[in-house]
């Protein structure tokens, strides 16, 4: 043994004549009262236990002991021993910022560093463009919010000119564009009365475009027939064939269901047809 720990002991074993030990104590706990320098106080002391709440039983513990002679315990249990204790282990630099890492995850625990303005500074002094960028994405979420945002901020210049460098930012800002064109324009005849007289003319132009497309299909059709003359088609041929055909007798009976009935929603499989599958 060292001399320190045969000087300890010694030490402990002095202030503890042996009448005066208890069996179950422990000589750490009997090293941390000897701390006492009363020796009445001191016998008495470790006769009168204090509860142990994680065992729920009354002993000398070294924490305990340690607490009662106000030594800091090794095992902190009010905040400010953890608090403290977590400042001790967490001197170091990369340390302390894992520990933040890992204890920001918890909603509460953010909800509460918020409140605190100095810690909410440094937090958004030390945020990244891709950070500060992550959390405007957050709050964003919602799609009123996000265009408020956007309006507000495109009014800037130079974000304006940033934004319009990006395809597809400026593809989904034309596209808007035209569909509110196409929204006010669809108000406009449906509000108006020289809007009801312009969609008259429009179902005339689509009546037209109609009529067009039926007369191109059967003047293609007068002209392509005939020159199978005399020809054999193979069974593929045929087949290819008889499924256009089909495909065509869906669309006229399309057609003519939309012109006596005015009903113009197509069912799935005509659907499908139209999209060629």
């Amino acid at each position: 043994m060292s001399l320190s720990t045969v000087r300890s002991y010694r030490y402990a074993s002095h202030r503890w004549p042996e009448e005066q030990r208890r069996h179950g104590v422990s000589h750490k706990v009997r090293y941390i009262l000897a701390a006492i320098p009363d020796d009445t106080e001191r016998f008495e002391t470790i006769d009168a236990p204090p509860l142990d709440a994680r065992a729920r039983v009354r002993r000398w513990t070294t924490d305990l002991a340690k607490k009662h002679v106000g030594q800091r315990p090794d095992r902190p249990e009010t905040m400010p021993q953890k608090v403290a204790a977590i400042h001790r282990l967490a001197a170091d630099d990369e340390v302390a910022a894992q520990v933040a890492s890992d204890v920001l995850r918890r909603p509460a625990v953010a909800a509460k560093v918020v409140t605190d303005d100095t810690a909410r500074h440094m937090v958004n002094k030390a945020q990244t463009t891709q950070h500060k960028t992550e959390i405007v994405h957050a709050l964003i979420e919602d799609d009123t919010v996000a265009a408020q945002v956007a309006s507000d901020v495109l009014r800037r210049p130079e974000v304006a000119s940033r934004v319009v460098a990006d395809d597809t930012a400026r593809h989904a800002v034309n596209r808007a564009q035209t569909d509110r064109s196409q929204q006010q324009a669809d108000a406009f005849r449906r509000e108006t009365p020289a809007g009801r007289a312009v969609r008259k003319i429009e179902r005339t132009e689509e009546f037209l475009d109609l009529v067009g497309a039926c007369h191109r299909f059967v003047s293609a059709c007068g002209k392509t027939v005939p020159q199978l003359r005399d020809r054999h088609l193979s069974g593929d041929e045929r087949a290819v064939l008889a499924q256009n055909v089909a495909r065509c007798r869906a669309v006229l009976d399309w057609i003519e269901t939309a012109a006596e009935t005015g009903e113009v929603d197509m069912d799935e499989e005509l659907a499908r047809i139209l999209r060629g599958e």
